[in-house]
């Protein structure tokens, strides 16, 4: 545990961070107007085609945040698999691994100082565009319900680190970024043919990768979500711990500890 918090492990994170957090705002403000698209489209729909008017008389908040949060999920979990995917891959490739590996740095603050700030970009942006929608759809159609609204967001940054987390194992096992990308893909295209399995209405309980879309729409037991949420971080928590080992597998042997 002393590892983790070392004076290395202290610099490590800032080097990280400082890397990171200049993407939040562009990611941020890209997020927010693709929200805000999103809300114009739903609500440009019924003029498109009289049939399309048919199947959405009436557009309300609780559709807008619906279409958001699944527009967002579709894309954020490829951003967010994708992003992760080069944390270890991409220094792998740049011949910075060694340079990290020589450090007296753990495996475990390499690969949860790694995931963190990649998380931590995503979710502030997310959350941002997300805000921008809520009070943009509040403007235009209606005032959305505020405790569907902030349960959706706790499931979904859940679903994103169990994203991330996958990020990071495929970027720990991948030799090189292009490899890392095309995992990413396939993984990224198999979750979202499961969900599309689990659209029907009694499978959507355990459809644990779109909970935080469909709770704008659908009644779940707080039962229900609990179990989701603990599933999704359970999940997340063991692709870290393989992360992890793997990382480890490839240490030098005469690595130094604090």
């Amino acid at each position: 545990m002393r590892e983790i918090f070392s004076t290395q492990s202290k610099s490590f994170l800032f080097k990280e961070w400082k890397y990171i957090r200049r993407k939040i705002l562009p990611l941020s403000i890209g997020l927010a107007i693709f929200g805000f698209l999103t809300v114009i489209l739903l609500l440009a729909l019924p003029y498109l085609a009289d049939f399309l008017e048919s199947l959405l008389p009436e557009v309300t908040p609780e559709m807008s945040i619906q279409s958001f949060m699944d527009s967002t999920n579709s894309i954020v979990s490829i951003i967010a698999v994708i992003l992760c995917a080069d944390a270890i891959a991409g220094e792998r490739e740049q011949n910075t691994l060694v340079l990290i590996q020589t450090k007296p740095i753990s495996p475990v603050s390499v690969i949860l100082t790694k995931l963190a700030v990649r998380y931590l970009l995503v979710l502030i942006s997310t959350i941002a565009g997300a805000i921008a929608v809520f009070f943009g759809t509040w403007a235009f159609i209606g005032l959305p319900d505020i405790q569907s609204f902030i349960v959706s967001l706790i499931v979904y940054a859940i679903t994103l680190f169990t994203y991330m987390s996958i990020g990071i194992l495929i970027s720990t096992i991948a030799k090189s970024q292009i490899s890392a990308g095309v995992i990413s893909a396939v993984v990224i295209l198999v979750i979202t043919l499961i969900s599309a399995f689990l659209m029907f209405e009694e499978f959507q309980p355990y459809n644990i990768f779109m909970m935080s879309v469909n709770l704008s729409m659908m009644e779940f037991s707080p039962t229900n979500i609990a179990i989701v949420c603990v599933v999704l971080f359970l999940l997340g928590s063991a692709l870290i711990a393989v992360s992890v080992l793997a990382y480890y597998s490839e240490k030098e042997l005469t690595r130094k500890k604090v």
